[in-house]
């Protein structure tokens, strides 16, 4: 399980990298004066908080109790909520409204992106799951 655990994780990195370059050149053509240093911050915070996500739900995922990994998806998603609302209020306390506007449009659009990839990653690992099962 550890070199799935990986391997979705380098799947996550990869098209994180994708993601965000074009993220990235779509700010650099339409705001040109977005401060790189947060959108670095960004993409860092998402790309650790989805790894995270991926590792909690493999670990979990070896037990055989479905309700637990109910819950597990579930504290995921509250989790992600809780920690995207503190980064934003770090940018808030720091910045105050310098640039809230560009920042809240690139924040809400990686969040967005890495739903997407969230999301199938989780159905991947369901998936894998239900072939482990079906394999004993």
């Amino acid at each position: 399980m550890n070199s799935y655990k990986t391997g979705l994780i380098l799947a996550l990195t990869g098209y994180g990298l994708l993601a965000g370059a074009a993220v990235a050149c779509i700010l650099h053509y339409f705001f040109p004066g977005f401060s790189w240093n947060w959108f670095i911050a960004v993409f860092v915070f998402f790309l650790a908080l989805e790894s995270l996500i991926i590792n909690l739900v493999v670990k979990n995922s070896r037990k055989k109790d479905s309700k637990k990994l109910v819950t597990v998806y579930m504290l995921t998603k509250v989790l992600k909520i809780i920690l995207s609302l503190a980064f934003v209020l770090v940018y808030f306390i720091i910045e105050r409204t310098n640039g809230l506007k560009i920042f809240a449009i690139t924040f809400i659009g990686f969040y967005l992106l890495f739903l997407i990839a969230e999301t199938y990653l989780l159905t991947r690992i369901e998936k894998h799951i239900k072939k482990e099962s079906n394999n004993e």
